[in-house]
């Protein structure tokens, strides 16, 4: 079983990586495939795969969000509907799901079911969830980052059921409520856990333990949760529903054994799984059924219906019958981090438990779960911590023991007596906040494991001599955790090994112009130095390019020193993503256009033209500003030029007429490029026709955001660069926009929009 639903799940895999869905013709196949698994049993394996591609299609077809017609994307329209799940409230900005039926824009009007993500700048009503309103609303289609590494923003609205995304422009109207929703009860809850006296950290985590409400964890918190393997506790997932039905399960069984005459007619451990299965459902929907959430029910309902019906089954059994029920429930469940973790944790526990670990059980599963999970951290760009097991071998039993259960008897409580609810809350919080201490100091003392430094030969090694030596433990019956430990080696080979992306060869180098919406940020790669021209932009919100694009582009390239930081000028679409570059890498030398901006520091130094350098043969040379000049804003932009042989590029920066006035006058042999990023991200205040004539490019390059207010880049200005015969590719439209480029190359972009494209992307 375990490996039929394995295959099915490879097959529904395989499907969610299709860059188009395929026209619903495609289906009739799937009864010879049926027909073959029915005649010829042996074939049930490759049959499997099929079947699970073809749900991975049919699914894909009957799930797909309704759109917004075009038409109502180009002005503001007139939406009712509710808001659903929890909102996700600070001072500046409200975001939150609405779910609408109704849709008007003048005359037209549409009725249907839309689900949009919807944010609200400067709210002054308070947004309840199952709370009716009619929202004047700008919508568009939704729209994330496209880089390497980068977080699939679409993807995870799609799985959501959201292609649009919005804004409230105007003043809402209230409407009503719903008689009932489950999701203002969460949020009540949620707001009386702040309430009960416990600090604003405690009471995040146990707003996220007890409802499913992650939004009042700082950024901090949760980089030390993950710094030290303890995220899964602040998650809804297994282990809490787990905790909860397992708790349910045996004091019935204990209430029901002080029954004789029940037991007669129902075994207590028979009569103790529905108990157990409603508590599980209860907690699941506390928290708004997650589709994390969603996993750990359909397994432990699995698991529970087997006692129910006094079916006792192997481990492996259990574990494919789950697997399969989670993928036939919600095929796009593959692509999330959550749904390997989860399935990996459970198959190493059983796989310790069936084989007998011996004595230490609980020692060997931490370790095991920490062997097993190491290759899947290491593939979904996750941190892997070396104390984990030893943290978890402490933290789970603080949090099942106490904060979990006293928590939810206070949640109990404050429906019946507040006052005592609200105390027993604010004590669950003072020992919660002294286990935050603690893993505090276990994060800061937490070695970073750089996967990336081991060097190809090693790993060839280790894969070839872990795969026979496995095979040997396996027949002759070694301690399961000595094999575990030798198959996650294995795997972990095979996972660096695939996500290698080696350095340019010498003479040559990777140019990369990154998606970062409006703003500017570009990495330049040789075979041993790397250098970042901007960081792209940073928001009031605290949001920022620094470490939601450029971090993890690093860390899907195995980079972690940046030689050389130039940053044009101090515009903060240019300079917003420092900060966490500086926290998070080791930057050898900075260099700007103004380097007197506050927060980079004493040692920056100014762009001066002429600077010249050489990196593994490639040519580095700063054209602009001149020394001396006393210039700020754009045109005190640096000005950069690669070349190596007859293949440059010239990153401009927001350079405007008076800078290119300057480069036509002083440095007129050195403009002609092969590749060029428009200065100002295509304004009409730069490329003048002389500049873009003396320039003369293959490629001109755009870093523009998607849909933004001013209109770059202007048509003009890209009708100014086509007269010169050059390519216009915007990162608006192709995401992150790279070239490998060297004396033997040929200069051909590659497009990471279209590169990593999925068919939720259309």
């Amino acid at each position: 079983m375990l490996l039929i639903a394995a295959g099915f799940a490879l097959g529904v895999i395989v499907f969610q990586q299709l860059p188009v869905l395929p026209d619903s013709g495609w289906l009739l196949l799937l009864l010879p495939v049926l027909w073959c698994w029915w005649s010829c049993p042996r074939s049930g394996l490759p049959c499997a795969v099929a079947a699970g591609f073809f749900w991975g299609q049919i699914s894909a077809l009957a799930s797909q969000p309704p759109s917004v017609p075009e038409a109502m994307l180009e002005s503001v329209v007139l939406a009712s509907g509710t808001i659903q799940d929890i909102p996700d409230i600070d001072p500046r900005r409200a975001r939150f799901w609405f779910q609408t039926n109704h849709l008007q824009q003048g005359e037209l009007q549409l009725t249907g079911n839309w689900r949009f993500r919807i944010s609200w700048y400067g709210h002054s009503s308070r947004l309840v969830a199952g709370y009716k309103w009619v929202l004047p609303l700008r919508l568009k289609l939704a729209h994330g980052y496209r880089n390497p590494g980068g977080f699939d923003y679409v993807g995870w609205l799609y799985a959501r059921q959201v292609i649009h995304t919005g804004y409230v422009k105007g003043e809402g109207v209230p409407a009503g409520r719903q008689w009932w929703s489950l999701d203002r009860l969460r949020q009540t809850l949620a707001e009386d856990i702040f309430l009960s006296g416990v600090s604003h950290r405690s009471g995040a985590v146990l707003s996220a333990l007890l409802v499913g409400d992650r939004s009042a964890l700082s950024r901090e918190d949760k980089a030390v949760f993950a710094a030290t393997g303890t995220s899964h506790l602040i998650a809804i997932s297994g282990l809490h529903i787990g905790l909860v039905a397992t708790l349910v399960y045996f004091l019935v069984q204990w209430g029901w054994r002080c029954f004789p005459q029940l037991c007669c007619r129902w075994p207590a451990r028979v009569a103790a799984a529905p108990f157990a299965m409603f508590a599980a459902l209860v907690y699941a929907a506390m928290a708004g059924f997650s589709i994390p959430t969603q996993r750990a029910l359909i397994m432990l309902l699995i698991v529970m219906l087997g006692i129910l019906f006094r079916r006792s089954a192997d481990p492996a059994r259990v574990l494919g019958l789950a697997l399969l029920a989670v993928v036939l429930w919600d095929p796009l469940s593959v692509i999330s981090a959550g749904f390997w973790l989860s399935f990996g944790a459970v198959a190493a526990i059983l796989f310790l438990a069936h084989r007998g670990a011996g004595r230490f059980l609980w020692l060997w599963l931490q370790l095991g779960i920490f062997l097993a999970l190491a290759p899947l951290l290491v593939w979904q760009q996750l941190p892997v911590s070396i104390f984990s097991p030893l943290v978890n071998l402490l933290a789970i039993p603080v949090f099942a023991t106490l904060i979990v259960p006293l928590s939810m008897a206070a949640v109990v409580l404050q429906l019946v007596y507040l006052d005592l609810g609200q105390l027993l809350m604010s004590i669950t919080g003072w020992l919660l906040d002294w286990v935050l201490v603690l893993l505090d100091a276990v994060a800061l003392w937490s070695p970073v494991l750089r996967w990336e430094a081991v060097p190809v030969e090693l790993l060839v090694f280790l894969g070839v001599t872990a795969a026979p030596t496995l095979w040997l433990m396996m027949k002759r019956s070694w301690h399961p955790l000595w094999q575990l430990s030798l198959f996650s080696i294995l795997l972990l080979c095979l996972v660096l090994y695939a996500k290698r992306t080696p350095a340019p060869l010498p003479n040559h180098y990777r140019f990369t112009l990154m998606d970062v919406g409006q703003g500017l940020s570009v990495v330049v790669r040789t075979a041993r130095h790397v250098l970042v021209f901007d960081a792209g932009p940073r928001f009031p919100s605290g949001f920022n390019t620094g470490s939601a694009v450029l971090l993890p582009y690093f860390e899907s390239r195995g980079i972690r020193n940046i030689d050389k930081l130039i940053l044009s000028h101090n515009d903060i679409d240019h300079i917003g993503g420092v900060p966490d570059l500086l926290q998070n890498l080791q930057v050898e030398e900075t260099l700007s256009g103004e380097p007197s901006s506050p927060g980079l520091g004493s040692d920056v130094r100014r762009c001066v033209a002429g600077e010249i350098w050489w990196w593994d043969g490639v040519r580095f040379e700063i054209l602009y500003p001149p020394a001396g000049a006393d210039l700020e804003g754009n045109d005190a932009s640096c000005v950069l030029k690669v070349s190596v042989g007859r293949d440059s590029v010239l990153i401009t920066g927001d350079i405007e007429r008076k800078g290119e006035e300057w480069l036509l006058k002083f440095a007129p042999d050195r403009l002609k490029n092969r590749i060029v990023v428009a200065a100002h991200h295509g304004s009409a205040s730069s490329s003048s026709e002389e500049f873009v004539d003396a320039v003369w490019p293959r490629y001109v390059l755009f870093a523009t955001g998607r849909g933004n207010r001013w209109g770059f880049p202007r048509e003009e200005v890209v009708d100014r660069w086509h007269t010169t015969g050059a390519s216009a590719l915007s990162t608006a439209t192709e995401g992150a926009i790279e070239f490998d480029l060297g004396e033997d190359e040929v200069a051909r972009p590659i497009s990471w929009h279209s590169s990593a494209r999925r068919y939720w992307h259309n």
